[in-house]
C-alpha cells in the first residue's frame, strides 16, 4: 500500500521537486501545440535595436539618397554616370574587406573567449589597415602605368585617389559599424553614420556657396574625408587599441582568409552579376546611358535601406543562435526572407501609385524612359530581397565555399544576356539581365537550402 502512494505520488512530483515523466509528456505536449514559429521569435529585446538600427540605416541610406537626388540635379547626365562608376568601385571594394575580414569577424566572434574579443577585434581593424595600405599601393602603380603606356588617354590622378580614398575611408567606418552591432552598441553604429552624413553635406554646402563647379571626384573625396572622420570618432569612443592588435596577428587573418576567400569569390561575381548593367552600359551607351539606369535606381533605395538594417541586426544573432540551436535558424531566416519580400512588393506598389508625380518632383521633368525602368528595378529590389534572406543563411552556416559556386552561372547568365539585349533595348535591356540574374540566384540559394541533408 504504502509502494503505491509513493508510485501515484511519483506520477506528480518526485523527491527533488521535479515533474514527473507523465507531468512532463503532458507540458510537452502541451508546448507543442502551440504555433512554433510564434514562439521562437522573441522580439521584445530586439525594439531598442532594431530602432536604432533603422534609424541609423535611414541616416546612411536617406544622406545618401538625397544625395542622389542632389548630383542628379546638379552634374550633367554624364557625370552622374561617371560618379556611379566610381562609387560602384567603391562598393567593390567594401565587399572585399567585408567578405575577408568585416564578416568573418562576425561569424568568428561568438566562438571567442569574453576577454579576447576585443583584442581579436583590434586585430580585425589592423586587417582592414593593411588591407586599405595594399589598395593605395595598387592604385598608384595603376596609374603609374597608365601613364607609361597609354599617355593620351590618361585616366586623371585626381578620379584615381578619389576613388580610392573613399573606398579605404569607406571601409574603415564599415569596420566599426559591424563591431558595433556585434557589442550590440547600436549606438555606436548611429554615432559613425551620423558624423559622416553631416561632415558630407556641410563639405557640400561649402562648396555651394563658394561657387565651385560640383564634379563627381569632388564628391568622392568629400566622401572619403567625412568617413574618416566618422571611423575617427567612433575609434575614439571604443575600448579598442590599435597596439592590442599586432600580438599574434598573422593567425586570426589566416583564420579569416580559410574561408573570406570563399566569400571573396562570391563577392567579386556579385559584384559583376550586380553592376555588369553599368559597365555594359558604359561600353555601348556612354556615360550617359549609365547615369540614366542610375537616375532610375534612385527610386528604389528609400527602401534600400530596410535590408542593411535588418541584416546588421540579424547575422550576429543569427551566428550566436546557430552556437546554441542551429535548428532555429533556417526557421527564422524563412520568415525574415517572406517579410521583407513582401514588404518590398508592397512599396512597389504605392511607388507606381503616384508615380509620375515623384519622378517630375525628385528628377525635375517627366521622362517615360525613366519611368519604365523603375519599373525594372522594382522586381530586381523583389528578386534581391529574396536572394539576400538566403545568402545570410549560408554565410552564417560558413558556407561561403557553395555560396560563391552558385553565384557563378548567374553571373554568366547576366553578363551574356547583358551583351546581347543591350544592342536591341538599350539601358531596358541591360536591367531585363540582371532581372534573369536575380531570378536564377535566388532560385539556386534556396534550393541548396532546402536540399542540404546535413541540416
Amino acid at each position: 500500500m504504502q509502494q503505491s502512494d509513493e508510485a501515484r505520488k511519483s506520477l506528480k512530483v518526485n523527491a527533488i521537486g521535479e515533474l514527473s515523466p507523465r507531468r512532463l509528456l503532458a507540458e510537452n505536449a502541451s508546448i507543442r501545440r502551440q504555433p512554433y514559429r510564434w514562439r521562437e521569435l522573441n522580439l521584445s529585446g530586439l525594439k531598442l535595436p532594431l530602432t536604432v538600427s533603422l534609424l541609423n540605416q535611414c541616416i546612411s541610406s536617406g544622406g545618401n539618397f538625397l544625395l542622389s537626388i542632389y548630383l542628379a540635379r546638379t552634374l550633367s547626365l554624364g557625370d552622374f554616370g561617371l560618379y556611379g562608376i566610381g562609387y560602384g568601385l567603391c562598393m567593390l571594394y567594401v565587399g572585399i574587406g567585408n567578405s575577408l575580414i568585416l564578416t568573418q569577424m562576425v561569424i568568428h566572434m561568438p566562438s571567442k573567449n569574453s576577454e579576447m574579443k576585443d583584442i581579436y577585434a583590434a586585430k580585425m581593424l589592423n586587417g582592414v589597415l593593411l588591407l586599405g595600405l595594399s589598395l593605395f599601393v595598387i592604385a598608384s602603380l595603376l596609374l603609374l602605368l597608365l601613364n607609361t603606356l597609354w599617355r593620351d588617354t590618361v585616366i586623371p590622378a585626381d578620379t584615381i585617389y578619389a576613388i580610392t580614398s573613399a573606398a579605404i575611408f569607406f571601409l574603415c567606418s564599415e569596420f566599426f559599424i559591424s563591431y558595433a552591432y556585434i557589442k550590440r552598441r547600436e549606438l555606436l553604429a548611429l554615432v559613425v553614420n551620423s558624423t559622416t552624413m553631416f561632415v558630407l553635406f556641410v563639405l557640400l554646402l561649402l562648396e555651394n556657396q563658394t561657387g565651385i563647379a560640383p564634379s563627381a571626384s569632388h564628391v568622392l573625396y568629400f566622401y572619403g574625408l567625412a568617413t574618416a572622420i566618422g571611423a575617427l570618432t567612433a575609434y575614439a569612443m571604443s575600448p579598442l587599441h590599435m597596439r592590442d592588435g599586432f600580438l599574434d596577428l598573422r593567425p586570426d587573418l589566416m583564420e579569416s582568409w580559410h574561408l573570406g576567400r570563399w566569400a571573396l569569390g562570391g563577392v567579386c561575381i556579385t559584384w559583376i552579376q550586380s553592376q555588369t548593367y553599368a559597365y555594359i552600359a558604359l561600353l555601348f551607351l556612354g556615360p550617359v546611358g549609365v547615369g540614366q539606369a542610375n537616375a532610375a535606381k534612385i527610386f528604389i533605395s528609400p527602401f534600400s535601406f530596410l535590408l542593411p538594417a535588418i541584416n546588421k541586426i540579424a547575422l550576429p544573432r543569427l551566428a550566436d543562435l546557430r552556437q546554441t540551436n542551429p535548428e532555429k535558424v533556417l526557421r527564422i531566416s524563412s520568415m525574415l526572407t517572406i517579410g521583407i519580400t513582401l514588404l518590398s512588393v508592397i512599396y512597389a506598389a504605392i511607388l507606381f501609385s503616384s508615380l509620375s508625380f515623384l519622378t517630375t518632383l525628385v528628377l525635375g521633368r517627366q521622362d517615360a524612359t525613366i519611368q519604365t525602368l523603375i519599373g525594372l528595378w522594382c522586381l530586381v529590389l523583389m528578386l534581391q530581397m529574396i536572394r539576400a534572406g538566403g545568402s545570410v543563411l549560408l554565410q552564417v552556416e560558413r558556407k561561403f565555399k557553395i555560396l560563391t559556386l552558385l553565384n557563378i552561372p548567374s553571373a554568366v547568365i547576366t553578363l551574356l544576356l547583358a551583351l546581347v539585349l543591350i544592342q536591341s533595348y538599350g539601358v531596358t535591356g541591360a536591367l531585363w539581365s540582371m532581372i534573369a540574374g536575380e531570378l536564377s540566384l535566388s532560385f539556386l540559394i534556396w534550393r541548396e537550402i532546402f536540399h542540404d541533408k546535413s541540416r
